[in-house]
């Protein structure tokens, strides 16, 4: 049996143990209700379609506000662990190096331009106005150089120009110079990195193992943010994005979508960085609706949908106000009920509402790997990796774009995004198997009700019992 009609097989068989224990009608049309039945490699989407035919939309978007509540920390972790790794095989060698002289803090330090860290030109918006507060953590620090978020703090650090500034504290890491003109060959707009007098006699390893510990790599409102402008452009809009940019973006997503449902046995090569003019045409079109802050929505017609600013600031403002868990977790829940009930409001009909409002949250579902993939490619990750990348290959050897970047390290964005994908799996699995558990305990208790309701009827009929009550016994 092909893997199709494998899929089909599964939601063929849940229909029937509905209708079985809840009386509900079957499907009429198994590929256009579960897209993912046609998408061979795509588990989460598949997944999330297995969900759709189990449980309602509540339900389904309580997975997305548990994930964004109580499982970000983990997911931090591994992935951290994952880059710890990647950088040590990228610098030993079998071997644990120094930190070279030229990197100490005595030395001429690694010079590099400040938009070959910053791909999504991040450090241009102010973290202090409305637009910055959707974008970096921490951003009430004064000065801003003694923010806890390692984005705010550069942005801070390119405000004090020609002024070292200090990154960690005990030890101290990075020390960190903004310089916006420079002596030919050296280009204009540089940050210069040299390792803090802390490190000067310690190894590579615990200085790469240092810095990755010192930095948060997200929270649950600027991923919830991420999403949400992925999916409508809702932050680019207000950030004035080109639609050059945000056909970068589109194309990143692409990258990492493909790596994510590539096979363990498939070699990450040179065709998943390339596109075919069709897929080009596909981006393009994306970017240009999210440089509108809309997303068309295939429903009894073409129907353009939006979320206003004034949403995302209320989101933004109400999650930044939870001080735990639980609150942190009534902020999510809040917030997606409520962008769920302005999508839903844009609907001409009831019935194009609950699409809506279901199309949203499966796109979150959708986009939450590939947000937190993207995450990675912020300044406070490309600067250690260009950092040691240089080390490994020259002083003057750089990136030069976000896509050379991972092209360059492949191995780090498949094994990031397979630690993401396996976590959102298991998720989306656990609660899969409980409802699947349910179902079938149920199915089954009605098979052996409805084998005893017929037993009691052959038993009634054969001592002469009208017909007409046994119906009524039976319940028919």
């Amino acid at each position: 049996m092909g893997i199709i009609d494998q899929k089909s097989d599964v939601f063929g068989n849940i229909a029937a143990a509905r209708v079985l224990s809840e009386g509900l009608p079957d499907l009429n049309s198994l590929t256009s209700s579960f897209p993912s039945i046609n998408n061979d490699g795509d588990s989460v989407a598949f997944l999330v379609d297995l969900l759709k035919s189990l449980i309602g939309l509540e339900d389904l978007r309580e997975v997305i506000v548990d994930t964004l509540s109580f499982n970000l920390d983990e997911m931090e972790e591994k992935i951290k662990t994952v880059m710890k790794q990647s950088l040590k095989e990228l610098v030993n060698c079998g071997v644990d190096p120094s930190i070279p002289a030229y990197i100490k803090s005595s030395g001429v330090g690694i010079v590099t331009e400040v938009n070959k860290i910053d791909f999504f030109d991040v450090l241009k918006t102010n973290p202090t106005t409305t637009e910055g507060a959707f974008i970096y953590t921490d951003t009430t620090a004064n000065p801003l150089t003694n923010s806890t978020d390692y984005n705010t703090f550069l942005y801070g650090t390119i405000q004090n120009e020609g002024v070292p500034e200090t990154w960690g504290n005990s030890p101290s890491i990075f020390d960190i110079r903004f310089d916006s003109v420079n002596v030919d060959p050296t280009p204009n707009n540089t940050l210069t990195f040299n390792a803090n007098s802390d490190f000067d006699n310690k190894k590579l390893t615990e200085f790469n193992n240092t810095f990755i510990d010192s930095i948060d790599l997200f929270d649950a409102k600027n991923l919830l943010n991420g999403i949400l402008d992925a999916i409508f452009g809702s932050i680019s809009v207000q950030l004035n994005k080109t639609t050059k940019q945000l056909t970068k973006e589109e194309q990143i997503k692409d990258i990492i979508k493909s790596i994510i449902n590539a096979d363990d046995d498939d070699v990450i090569d040179d065709s998943f960085f390339t596109f075919t003019n069709e897929e080009i045409a596909t981006q393009e079109e994306s970017a240009t609706l999210r440089q509108k802050g809309i997303k068309v929505i295939e429903s009894c017609g073409r129907l353009p949908v939006s979320i206003s600013p004034n949403t995302i600031v209320n989101i933004n403002n109400e999650i930044s106000g939870a001080t735990t868990s639980q609150e942190q977790k009534v902020a999510i829940d809040n917030a997606i009920s409520n962008a769920s009930s302005e999508i839903g409001g844009q609907a001409s009909s009831s019935k194009d509402t609950h699409t809506l409002e279901l199309n949203f949250i499966e796109n979150l579902i959708e986009n939450l790997i590939t947000s937190i993939v993207s995450f990675i490619l912020s300044p406070k990750i490309i600067s250690i990796f260009l950092i040691n990348y240089k080390i490994v290959y020259g002083p003057n050897e750089t990136y030069t774009n976000a896509i050379d970047f991972m092209k360059q390290n492949k191995n780090l964005i498949k094994v990031v995004a397979d630690t993401i994908r396996n976590e959102i799996v298991e998720i989306l699995l656990t609660k899969a198997l409980k409802e699947i558990t349910i179902l079938v305990g149920v199915s089954q208790g009605e098979i052996q009700k409805e084998k005893g309701k017929a037993k009691v009827a052959q038993i009634l009929s054969l001592v002469g019992v009208p017909q007409e009550v046994i119906r009524m016994i039976q319940g028919l």
